[in-house]
């Protein structure tokens, strides 16, 4: 099979882009044919196909004048060259679907007018909240809470300005994306949109996708397979130090466990706020980026893993990547995180930003060691159920099956 993978960026990045490059190996590994289709960019990984990507546009440094900012938002409504360069693209491959990740400002939904035209099917995993808001997070920076997802509109976007902390940026991509849904530019080429959570389905269907088009596939993570159970009692957590990942909650919470160690892996512009919280709390460490070995260190030896995200977090990677490691996990229950987690079987779920909540669950593993052993397995169990990569490659192609016997 001939498949072409249509994502703003090339390279190790981030959650998205991890996601897509792994599915490409996985498949290309099977004898398929993989091609992407991206935007130059200097961190791209090297690619024969190189020469059909669509010119680089900076949207994350904000615009150095009018001329660059007229001209993402030109790249955001509608791109020439993407669908020309596109084209050129699928006349050279003739591929039997076109796969699209995160296509929106950076490429526009341009390309989708071919396969419209040429009769190619599309499937499009949604990692986040893009297609509903141009606040993709659907994270209101100002009022430091999650967005309504029943009230997003124009105006209630453009008032927390995600956009390059910006009324008028976030209203002026929001109007665009007003009109992308209004004249149903992604829905109507796009077969079926692979949601990462029930949530994320839910945001969908609340925009106006019908459920008939929308199937939920939990996104994969490495599963070992030779593991063993470790506890050496500490409580761990392994994120981006951001306001909206409830941190400040967990550190709260561990006011009333002094004798026990929280350890904070990971980075972000939040770090020095959290530090302050902590001043004083003799059992928080802050452990920096981990990755690597030292990271599935912490994952194995941690006795609980935290995920006390205050945002609409579309799934939860990390806690299912640390319940592969026979750790147990306390989620908060905000957007899909609820849904990785059978409580009093694989872990436990606490109230979002509730600090008292999450002391009751957490006085469950710290007070009984043996509480956090019994779950251990069935966290491990649950990992493989959610994020096994074989099956989920398997689910994709008869996801391309089902879709190309429909067209």
């Amino acid at each position: 099979m001939k498949i072409i993978h249509a994502h703003k960026y090339f390279y190790y990045r981030r959650g998205a882009e991890r996601y897509m490059l792994d599915l490409m190996r996985m498949q290309e590994a099977q004898g398929h044919q993989v091609i992407p289709f991206s935007m130059h960019y200097p961190k791209n990984l090297p690619s024969a196909w190189e020469n059909f990507f669509v010119s680089e546009i900076q949207t994350e440094q904000g615009s150095s004048g009018l001329f660059h900012a007229w001209k993402q938002t030109m790249r955001a409504l509608w791109s020439w060259e993407a669908k020309r360069k596109f084209a050129s693209l699928v006349d050279a491959v003739s591929p039997d679907i076109v796969h699209v990740h995160n296509i929106y400002t950076h490429i526009s939904p341009s390309i989708l007018k071919v396969c419209q035209e040429r009769g190619i099917p599309v499937v499009m995993t949604v990692h986040d909240y893009a297609l509903a808001s141009a606040n993709y997070a659907l994270w209101d920076e100002v009022k430091k809470k999650s967005m309504d997802i029943n009230h997003i509109g124009l105006f209630a976007t453009a008032r927390t300005k995600f956009i390059k902390h910006s009324y008028l940026a976030t209203f002026v991509l929001e109007l665009i994306e007003s009109w992308h849904r209004f004249c149903q530019q992604y829905e109507k080429p796009i077969n079926m949109f692979l949601a990462n959570s029930n949530f994320t389905a839910l945001v969908l269907t609340s925009i106006g996708i019908k459920k008939e088009k929308i199937k939920v596939l939990y996104p994969f993570t490495e599963i070992p397979k030779n593991v063993s159970y470790k506890d050496e009692g500490f409580v761990l957590y392994l994120g981006a130090l951001e306001d909206y990942k409830g941190v400040d909650v967990l550190i709260d919470a561990m006011k009333s466990f002094p004798k026990t160690i929280l350890k904070i892996a990971g980075s972000g512009p939040y770090e020095q706020i959290l530090r302050l919280r902590a001043r004083g709390m003799k059992n928080i460490e802050f452990m920096g980026f981990a990755e690597g070995t030292a990271r599935t260190e912490l994952l194995s030896s941690a006795r609980v893993c935290v995920v006390p995200s205050i945002w609409h977090e579309p799934f939860g990677l990390s806690a299912v990547e640390a319940m592969a490691h026979m750790t147990p996990v306390i989620v908060s229950d905000a957007g899909g995180l609820k849904e990785i987690v059978e409580p009093g079987v694989s872990g436990e779920v606490f109230k979002s930003g509730n600090s008292k909540d999450l002391v009751s669950k957490l006085r469950l593993f710290i007070d009984n060691a043996d509480y956090a052993r019994s779950l251990a397995q069935d966290a491990y169990k649950r990992a493989k159920e959610l994020g096994d990569p074989e099956k989920h490659y398997h689910q994709v192609m008869d996801i391309y099956s089902e879709v190309l016997q429909e067209d």
